[in-house]
C-alpha cells in the first residue's frame, strides 16, 4: 500500500529518519508531504511512532494532470471505498489546492461527496450530515494538478498526545518540541534543561525520547475503526511499543520564574506519569549567569505574548550573555522575537526556520 506522512513544516528531514527507521524507503518528499510504501502494519506502527508527524493517510488513488471536475469526480468514484469502510460509517471529506486549476476548495468538497455517494457502496451512506458522529476524513488534495485521494488513519493530528489537557496561551506544539529535542543533538547521559517551562512540552518530549516512550501509545486513532487493520495487529503493535521503553534515569530540569506555569507544567506530566522523574523549579534564569554549566538546553523564551516590548530587551541580552559566558553549553532557544539578530553578533549564531501553529520562528543556536 502507498501512505503519505504530513508533518509540521522544516522537519520533514526528521520524519523520513522516522520511517526509514522502520525499514522503509521513501518515495517522494514534497512540502510536508513524505510519500512511502508498505505493509499494513505500518499503519498502527507510524501513527504510534511518529514525534513529529501530523498526520498519516492511505493513499486511495492519484492521477497527474486532472484540470477539470470530470476527471476528479472520476478518480473519486472509481475507488473501492468498500474495502476500507464499515457499513454507513460516517465521513468528512476536506480539499486543499495549491497552484492547480481546480482550486475553488468548497466545489471540490462537494464534488468529492457527490462522487463517493454515486460510487454506490451502500444505499444510505452519510456524508458529512451529523457533526456529533465520528467521522472518516478523506482529503482531496491537488498540487501542481496532480490530484490525491487521502485516507486520514489518525484522527486528530499526531502532535495531540494524551497528557494535553491544559496549556498556557500559544504553547509549543508536542510535534515542535520533540523536533526541538531532537535537533539538539542532546545526549542521554548528560542534563537536559528547559529554563522557561511555560511550554512545559519540552523537557515531557524530552524524556519520552530518552525512554523512547511511543508518543501515540495511549491514543485511540481513526484505523482502529476502519476494515484495514485488525484489532490483533493493533494490539500486538501496542504491545511491541512498550516492550521498546527503556527504564534508565535522566537528569532533565525545568523551571520558569512564573509559579503557576510551574504547577500547570507538573500537572501535564503527572497526566504523562512522568512526574517523579522531571525536577520542577520556580527560578529566574539570570540565576544561572554566574554559574559554570555544561549542559544541554532547549528553551521557548517568552516574547509578544508573554512581556511588555520594554522588558524583552532586556530578557534577550541575558540569554546572549549566558551563553557567552558558558561556551561549553549546549544551547538552542526557539523564539519569534526577530530582534534577538539585532542583539547579538550574528557571525557567532546560527539559526533554522521553523513554525509553530503557523507562526514563524526561529531556532537559535550558538556556532562553535
Amino acid at each position: 500500500m502507498k501512505f503519505v506522512l504530513s508533518t509540521i513544516a522544516w522537519v520533514e528531514s526528521i520524519a523520513k529518519k522516522e520511517i526509514e527507521k522502520q525499514g522503509w524507503i521513501i518515495e517522494e518528499t514534497i512540502d510536508r508531504l513524505i510519500t512511502f510504501s508498505g505493509w499494513i502494519e505500518l499503519i498502527p506502527r507510524i501513527n504510534l511512532w511518529s514525534r513529529v508527524g501530523n498526520k498519516m493517510y492511505v493513499l486511495l488513488a492519484e492521477k497527474d494532470n486532472v484540470r477539470d471536475f470530470d476527471s476528479l469526480f472520476d478518480l473519486i468514484k472509481n475507488i473501492s471505498w468498500k474495502s476500507y469502510f464499515k457499513k454507513d460509517f460516517p465521513i468528512v471529506v476536506k480539499s486543499n489546492s495549491t497552484r492547480s486549476e481546480l482550486f475553488a476548495e468548497r466545489t471540490i468538497q462537494s464534488l468529492a461527496k457527490k462522487a463517493i455517494i454515486k460510487s454506490r457502496v451502500w444505499d444510505n451512506w452519510i456524508v458529512d450530515e451529523d457533526s456529533s458522529l465520528e467521522k472518516m476524513e478523506i482529503l482531496v488534495l491537488i498540487i501542481d494538478n496532480k490530484a490525491r485521494i487521502l485516507l486520514n488513519t489518525s484522527w486528530d493530528a499526531l502532535h495531540m498526545r494524551w497528557y494535553r489537557e491544559k496549556s498556557w496561551e500559544a504553547p509549543i506544539k508536542e510535534s515542535l518540541s520533540a523536533a526541538l529535542v531532537l535537533l539538539s543533538g542532546w545526549k542521554f547521559k548528560e542534563p537536559f534543561y528547559d529554563v522557561f517551562c511555560w511550554s512545559w512540552t519540552i523537557a515531557i518530549e524530552a524524556l519520552m525520547i530518552a525512554k523512547n516512550i511511543a508518543p501515540g501509545l495511549k491514543r485511540k486513532f481513526a484505523f482502529e475503526k476502519l476494515w484495514l487493520v485488525s484489532s490483533e495487529i493493533t494490539e500486538n503493535e501496542r504491545s511491541l511499543a512498550r516492550k521498546k521503553e527503556f527504564s534508565g534515569e535522566y537528569t532533565i530540569k525545568a523551571s520558569d520564574i512564573n509559579p503557576e506555569m510551574v504547577s500547570l507544567a507538573q500537572n501535564n506530566a503527572r497526566i504523562a506519569w512522568l512526574w517523579w522523574e522531571i525536577n520542577f523549579e520556580v527560578k529566574d534564569f539570570r540565576e544561572y549567569l554566574n554559574k559554570s554549566i555544561s549542559w544541554t538546553l532547549v528553551s521557548n523564551p517568552p516574547y509578544w505574548e508573554r512581556l511588555k516590548d520594554e522588558n524583552l530587551k532586556s530578557v534577550y541580552n541575558d540569554i546572549d550573555k549566558l551563553f557567552r559566558l558558558n561556551s561549553e553549553l549546549n544551547w538552542w532557544i526557539i523564539s519569534n522575537y526577530m530582534e534577538f539578530d539585532n542583539l547579538i553578533k550574528k557571525d557567532t549564531y546560527k539559526k533554522r526556520k521553523l513554525y509553530n501553529w503557523g507562526e514563524m520562528c526561529y531556532f537559535w543556536k550558538k556556532n562553535i
